[in-house]
């Protein structure tokens, strides 16, 4: 079977695209930026005018730019899943991506790139390992090992070229992550010994913009991909997957949107003074949703996210969890974050993606701390009321930890050594002993919860009904605990 190019294609618009300027060099070839940054460029450029092409470098691996020429940048997106209440699937072609640099093998290519007038953008995601300060890096390595490293040599070809600054698009999933990138480039700056005519462009030419991005992009379906290339009459090695639901949240002034015109073209793109409330939105609705919800739903028989969504006892519990104890501790308007619960719901009931419980549960313990705990603490308790469900999902994760067994089958239960020796040792206790003592536990929460007025009390009430009467009925009485 022939292999996916321009001439297979029989190109149409693609060949008017291949004539547009370069404007983005994009750092990480991977399926992420592949199934949401590259999809948004590819409907830029054709709802909007953006009219701009890709560069892409894979960040460290050689050998990976030579698929992606293999193909002129072509592959087809499938994004899959459930949106507006309807179950959704759309196929496109991707265009947008010009050709692919490998930073060994193409190293002066790639300075000389980066010295392109009409380049105006750099987007990453280089993982969340990728954005370190590595002082073993110099200016003359071909090329630096680390991404900032690398970034600040490019940056300086291009101060020295005359050319405008960039505006620079971190996806990593890191606190701040803008902020962060600018820092550590500053510090190589000044580490060299470069320019300070340089150093000053460097902070007045350039917006780091620090990002929140969201998709779940499922990559290369192997199950799947061989049908596909059958019906398509090529092959395909770039195929990629995701879900409809993206959402890009850019802090930056809203007259960016000129240059890069994501709003105009209908896209779930937002230039924001502060993106910090759409992390917590994120954070506490979408995992939170999931940190909450997940131990209990296990023990009650489930094994992948989207049967939770069809178990109306899961279902309500995660709904009010949401809408009733989450959403209230939120500082953006509560229209927005319920607009983003219903999307969550959805997401979570996607029909193509099987996400197993037991692989969210993986160290569950600090991600209730980071998810759970500050809803349960910012919440607006009017005359000392608890979150109900919150509390219970504690209780809940107590159980999972201490259980072992589900319907006389052992379940793996995976966390660092700390956590597992303490449910070790403590699995044995009565259930509101346990839960003081887990509670107690400073190094697991950050602070003492049993400081929380009536917290310890209620959880561990709801364990010894975990306990005694199965998680079933458990669900069912904090339901009706929380609608009393």
């Amino acid at each position: 079977m022939r292999q996916l190019t321009y001439a297979v294609l029989k190109e149409g618009d693609g060949g008017i695209l291949r004539q547009a300027p370069e404007r983005v060099l994009q750092f990480g070839e991977g399926n992420f930026l592949r199934g949401f940054a590259d999809d948004f460029i590819d409907r830029m450029n054709e709802r909007a005018g953006f009219y701009g092409r890709v560069v892409v470098v894979p960040p460290a691996s050689a050998g990976k730019a030579g698929r992606i020429n293999a193909q002129q940048g072509l592959y087809q997106l499938c994004l899959r899943g459930k949106q507006n209440g309807a179950v959704v699937e759309e196929r496109r072609m991707i265009r947008c991506i010009s050709r692919a640099l490998d930073v060994f093998a193409d190293w002066d290519e790639l300075l000389r790139t980066a010295c392109q007038p009409e380049l105006r953008f750099v987007i990453s995601n280089t993982t969340e390992a990728g954005i370190v300060y590595d002082p073993a890096c110099r200016w003359d390595d071909r090329p630096p090992a680390s991404f900032p490293a690398k970034l600040t040599r490019l940056l300086w070809e291009r101060w020295r070229s005359g050319a405008s600054g960039w505006v620079l698009l971190p996806c990593e999933l890191i606190a701040d992550n803008g902020v962060v990138l600018r820092e550590y480039v500053l510090r190589h700056a000044a580490d060299w010994g470069l320019e300070e005519a340089f150093r000053r462009w460097l902070e007045t030419e350039n917006r780091f913009c620090s990002t929140l991005v969201d998709r779940i992009v499922t990559g290369y379906p192997k199950q799947w991909a061989a049908q596909l290339d059958e019906e398509n009459g090529y092959a395909d090695a770039l195929l990629d997957t995701a879900e409809p639901f993206g959402l890009w949240v850019i802090e930056a002034p809203e007259a960016l949107a000129e240059e890069f015109p994501a709003p105009q073209a209908g896209l779930p793109v937002k230039f924001v003074s502060d993106h910090h409330p759409y992390k917590e939105q994120k954070v506490r609705i979408l995992n939170g949703g999931h940190t909450a919800m997940v131990p209990a739903a296990f023990l009650a028989g489930h094994d992948i996210v989207r049967t939770c969504m069809e178990d109306p006892a899961v279902r309500a519990f995660l709904q009010g969890a949401l809408y009733e104890e989450i959403i209230p501790t939120l500082s953006l308007p509560r229209e927005d974050c319920e607009a983003f619960a219903r999307a969550v719901e959805e997401r979570f009931a996607n029909p193509y993606i099987d996400h197993r419980l037991l692989d969210i549960a993986l160290n569950s313990v600090s991600k209730w701390r980071a998810r759970v705990l500050p809803s349960v603490r910012a919440y607006p308790a009017g005359g000392g009321r608890l979150p109900v469900r919150l509390t219970f999902s504690f209780a809940a994760l107590a159980a999972f930890y201490t259980q072992g067994m589900r319907d006389g089958v052992p379940y793996p239960v995976r966390d660092d050594a700390a956590v597992m020796e303490f449910f070790r040792q403590t699995k044995g206790l009565a259930p509101e002993a346990l839960i003081r003592a887990l509670a107690a536990r400073t190094d697991f929460w950050g602070e003492d919860l049993n400081a929380l007025p009536g917290f310890v009390p209620a959880a561990g009430r709801a364990l010894e009904r975990i306990r005694a009467c199965g998680m079933a009925a458990a669900l069912a009485r904090c339901q009706e605990e929380a609608g009393l």
